[in-house]
């Protein structure tokens, strides 16, 4: 069901004109905004050991264990439930949302919200699988992103009365003990905390307050979501990732989606593409070292960790108080040798 819904789905999004007007960003931006090699950190991160056997005996092989984010998700923060800055997401993926939802809680920073607290802050979050998180060309040398492009993993719409009303984080330690989990450095310089997590935030500046909220929305999906409707991305936190395309024509090809070229016996120039089998970790968030690329109202090359800016976002730079980012999600992986992994390390 999941697999036809996103078939569906990536279908209206290619059929439908890609364009942009002011305040928002169409798919097209996205992916052209997600080549940044700043926010890759590719590196070799440790070793991994294998036992490899055959008719002879068995032998010990090592590989290096490799760690890189990519774009697994689009985030957007926005103070008005009807006003997605995501063109296609607006009018696809989430026009049921908004027909059939109640909207008790989408609150502007000039209705409501001014008159409980000038520092409260109201927005909706959605955390959609990135366009560009399947890298094509280069999967010999990535991790397998486990995240589905355009998938919605997080809508704070379906979650309404959690986003809404905080509960049940609000009963965690977490919430009642301030500086616990703080987003900057609490108590002198803070933009606000992650329990309990909802839509609302007391914070002054807008791009803080909607930095806040996508950070607690991406918790959710990565981290725990107890008392959220949301996604995940996989049920353990290791797991098997098959590489390689089997209907790959060259030995270029074939490397290049991750597999591995064998050469029929006796035969010039033909062969076949065998799958790989890589050991992976799922992403985690942690809020002392994410990163964030910066889609609209204007795109960013950099990443940035929220709460390490002083002044960072000037309140001009969204006049709509839409945000949208890319999360670039860290990944872990052992290159295979084949056979059995007995051992990994990490620098």
């Amino acid at each position: 069901m999941v697999r036809r819904s996103l078939t569906v789905l990536f279908a209206a999004l290619v059929l439908m004109p890609s364009f942009a007007r002011s305040g928002t960003l169409s798919t097209d931006e996205i992916v052209a905004g997600s080549i940044s090699t700043d926010c890759l950190e590719w590196k070799i991160s440790g070793i991994c050991i294998w036992l490899k056997c055959s008719l002879f005996g068995c032998w010990i092989v090592t590989t290096p264990k490799i760690s890189h984010r990519l774009p697994d998700f689009v985030v957007a923060a926005y103070p008005n439930s009807r006003r997605s800055p995501w063109c296609e997401a607006a009018r696809r993926i989430f026009k049921n949302e908004i027909d059939n939802t109640v909207e008790g809680g989408s609150i502007s920073g000039t209705s409501t919200a001014r008159l409980l607290n000038d520092a409260l802050q109201f927005n909706e979050v959605d955390v959609i699988g990135g366009p560009a998180s399947q890298l094509p060309g280069v999967n010999r040398f990535l991790c397998q992103s486990k995240s589905q492009p355009y998938f919605p993993y997080f809508v704070s719409l379906r979650d309404a009365v959690a986003w809404r009303s905080g509960w049940p984080d609000s009963e965690r330690l977490e919430a009642r003990h301030p500086g616990v989990r703080e987003i900057g450095s609490w108590p002198t310089f803070t933009w606000g905390a992650i329990y309990p997590r909802s839509g609302f935030v007391t914070q002054t500046n807008p791009g803080k307050a909607a930095a806040v909220a996508a950070q607690r929305a991406v918790d959710i999906v990565l981290n725990d979501a107890t008392g959220h409707v949301s996604e995940r991305l996989g049920n353990a936190p290791q797991y098997q990732a098959v590489r390689g395309d089997r209907y790959a024509t060259s030995a270029d090809s074939c490397r290049l989606s991750g597999g591995r070229w064998q050469q029929m016996p006796k035969i010039n120039d033909t062969g076949e593409c065998v799958p790989q089998v890589w050991h992976q970790w799922l992403p985690t968030t942690d809020e002392k070292t994410d990163r964030w690329q910066l889609l609209s109202p204007h795109l960013s090359k950099h990443c940035e960790t929220f709460g390490e800016q002083l002044d960072w976002p000037h309140e001009s730079i969204a006049k709509d108080g839409a945000y949208v980012w890319n999360y670039w999600a860290r990944y872990k992986c052992c290159i295979k040798a084949g056979g059995i992994l007995l051992k990994h390390f990490d620098f």
